[in-house]
């Protein structure tokens, strides 16, 4: 019997009535490329509602459509984001979990923190940075109505006064130490617990001057309640735009800010990775949700694996070499 060989017409025929089936089956991804089979998580280890919390809500509805799957938002809170690090770190490396950490959580509290569960720089993987909130030092109108004039304030009166932060050994409070030392005042620190508290306190002039988000600030600076001394970054913010920068009032290369990024477990295949990067670029890529982030005062600022790793690792030993020069520690 003569074997059946199909003509290259029939062949292209039968390819033809499949590719319908096979783009059905996988909507949008091209050959090669990760599809999870099952739901995504994104662990946040703050409450909802927060500004880590926000980010990754905004992520998981656009990401879902992108990735075909539900990508539902879980909330570990506790310990400055340590237990969600925890569970991140200790989760299968399949490209089921991820975590939507801040600065904090990455580059500080291994150096504030006398016993960490994990070692974030080392048991989790960066994957992109997502996007980033000014820091802002704002004070008591009647205390200082500028940067100059508070630290004139300060060195006339060393030892004299207090200033506000949102949580021992947090941003708020290491960025502080940091400026402490850069225009070398005497002056201690209060600690409360979250901006929340921090706020009717700083509005009351007691203490008279702290630092946070520009977002915390925002309000009370437009209805003349604070003064805005500097916007800790490279230019003014854009909700405050009569704030000056740090090199503007003489602090040079005076630059950090409150970043947001995405991190997995180590050992998560590369193209996990690289498929969660797509589906972040194009979830921070959509118009609401960058107006949303505005709103908050947030600045999208997407860039992937190398780029949150460089910013990582060089957090890492300034934020380190501030941390044990000034004795701080997240109970201090």
């Amino acid at each position: 019997m003569t074997p059946f060989r199909p003509s290259r017409r029939t062949l292209l025929g039968a390819a033809a009535l499949l590719a319908p089936a096979a783009g059905l089956a996988r909507p949008g991804l091209a050959a090669g490329l990760w599809a999870p089979d099952r739901p995504v998580r994104l662990m946040v280890g703050f409450s909802a509602g927060g500004p880590t919390d926000t980010v990754a809500r905004l992520i998981a509805q656009s990401a879902s459509e992108t990735l075909g799957q539900p990508v539902p938002v879980e909330n570990r809170t506790g310990a400055a984001g340590n237990i969600a690090s925890e569970a991140v770190a200790r989760a299968p490396a399949d490209g089921t979990t991820f975590l939507v950490a801040n600065v904090g959580q990455i580059v500080i509290n291994p150096h504030t923190y006398d016993r960490m569960p994990v070692d974030p720089m080392r048991d989790l993987v960066p994957v992109a940075v997502l996007c980033m909130s000014g820091l802002l030092i704002g004070a008591h109108p009647r205390f200082a109505t500028d940067h100059a004039a508070l630290v004139a304030r300060l060195k006339r009166e060393p030892g004299q006064h207090k200033y506000a932060t949102s949580g021992a050994g947090g941003i708020s409070h290491v960025v502080q130490e940091l400026w402490r030392r850069r225009v070398d005042v005497d002056v201690t620190p209060v600690h409360y617990r979250g901006a929340a508290a921090m706020l009717p306190e700083m509005l009351a002039g007691m203490p008279p001057f702290g630092l946070d988000t520009v977002i915390t600030f925002e309000q009370h600076i437009r209805g003349g309640a604070m003064a805005g001394m500097v916007h800790v970054a490279a230019g003014r913010a854009a909700v405050l735009p009569n704030v000056p920068s740090s090199a503007e009032v003489g602090l040079t290369d005076f630059v950090f800010d409150n970043w947001f990024g995405l991190f997995a477990p180590r050992g998560t295949p590369a193209p996990v990775i690289s498929r969660m990067v797509e589906a972040t670029r194009v979830a921070l890529a959509v118009p609401s949700t960058v107006e949303r982030l505005a709103a908050g005062g947030m600045q999208v600022i997407h860039a992937g694996p190398d780029a949150l790793r460089a910013r990582t690792e060089r957090e890492f030993a300034l934020y380190g070499a501030a941390i044990r020069a000034g004795g701080i520690r997240a109970d201090s």
